[in-house]
């Protein structure tokens, strides 16, 4: 539906009037969320090249972190489909998740061969971690590392792991059992709940937590919510062990090799750390709210500079954009006669925002209109 809007006007000897075609995009609501609760760091994890590594959002990381191992075809991958879903056990398709932003929203696939190598663990380390992210299951293999800062440390040590029965959790690389680690559970507790390694699965939203100034405090104190659900009463004590590795933090591995059987199968992605908090449960509900909700925002002209000339004028079109979208530019000189000329057709996005300078506007123009729209 066309909505015209006047968004500028000037006094020079042309006046620009500009209309922009109101169309329902998604924003990036889960991210926004995210960024409110102020994370130590957030990997949301959105590149396409690996050469640049994974970017902090919250600019606090020392240096990118290092994506480790052979990316490409048939391996690990960079900018792969983020979750438009999440698993459901009443529902097939899953439970939509339109606040990360659609197709617009990538993720990092470790695939059993690369994961992210974010720094010396010990900047990711405290005794109260809260660890928030989503992550698409695959079947785990020497039990898989989703986040671990690689740290033997009871008192700051904090796994995410995936393994034979499941989700698990871990505080203390040296301990087993009760003092140690918790392996996630069915909703009835009858058994573990390895529906988190099934393929099928697709992906889950996790919120990790704990607290405590010892290794048994902490694995006393854990907190889990999955897909928006506390499922804290479901954590139960294994005898199994979780080691760790080159004392680095890592999101989808734990050994310096990337082929290691530690690297997950599946994927990650919007991967966020606080140091020294625990969520509240009205702080962990905030982010699955926000993964579910979707945020709309109109297209909408931002700016317009007029150029004048000798022998003709030209205008430059701002707006808000899309990444991966591409972007029509119409103009006339005569809005009654419903007849718009097509400028180009072919504009890719250039990211938050994106710019088109039309040229060769005749000095006799005493006033032009533009309208923009999103194509595909």
């Amino acid at each position: 539906m066309k909505s015209p809007i006047t968004l500028f006007s000037t006094a020079f000897t042309l006046s620009v009037l500009l209309f922009s075609v109101i169309s329902a995009t998604q924003a990036a609501n889960y991210q926004g969320t995210v960024i409110k609760l102020e994370p130590s760091f957030y990997y949301e994890l959105n590149e396409t090249e690996t050469d640049g590594g994974a970017m902090d959002t919250m600019g606090n990381a020392p240096k990118p972190g290092v994506f480790n191992g052979d990316y490409g075809f048939g391996g690990p991958e960079v900018g792969g489909e983020g979750p438009l879903t999440v698993f459901s056990a009443d529902d097939f398709e899953g439970i939509p998740v339109p606040g990360l932003g659609g197709t617009d929203n990538l993720a990092h696939y470790s695939n059993n061969s690369g994961h992210v190598t974010l720094g010396d663990g010990n900047l990711y380390g405290s005794s109260s971690i809260t660890v928030a992210f989503f992550f698409k299951a695959g079947p785990a293999q020497g039990g898989d590392r989703l986040f671990t800062n690689n740290l033997s440390d009871p008192t700051k040590s904090f796994q995410v792991n995936v393994a034979n029965d499941g989700l698990v959790l871990a505080v203390d690389p040296s301990q087993t059992g009760l003092n140690a680690e918790r392996t996630l559970f069915m909703e009835d507790n009858s058994g573990p709940d390895r529906r988190l390694i099934q393929s099928d699965s697709g992906w889950f939203h996790v919120v990790a937590s704990t607290f405590g100034s010892s290794g048994s405090e902490r694995a006393s104190n854990f907190k889990l919510w999955i897909n928006g659900v506390d499922r804290t009463d479901n954590l139960q004590p294994k005898v199994t062990g979780w080691g760790i590795d080159t004392g680095l933090a890592k999101i989808g591995g734990r050994k310096a090799d990337p082929a290691n059987s530690t690297t997950h199968s599946g994927a990650q992605d919007e991967v966020a750390i606080w140091l020294d908090r625990v969520l509240t449960d009205k702080e962990a509900l905030s982010l699955w709210e926000a993964a579910i909700t979707e945020k709309k925002i109109p297209l909408v002209i931002e700016d317009v500079q007029l150029h004048l000339g000798k022998s003709s004028n030209a205008v430059t079109v701002t707006w808000n954009s899309r990444r991966g979208r591409v972007y029509g530019v119409y103009s006339t000189t005569n809005l009654q006669s419903g007849e718009w000329e097509e400028l180009d057709d072919g504009i890719e996005s250039e990211g938050e925002s994106t710019s088109f300078r039309d040229e060769g506007i005749p000095l006799t123009d005493q006033k032009r209109f533009y309208k923009v729209m999103e194509l595909e």
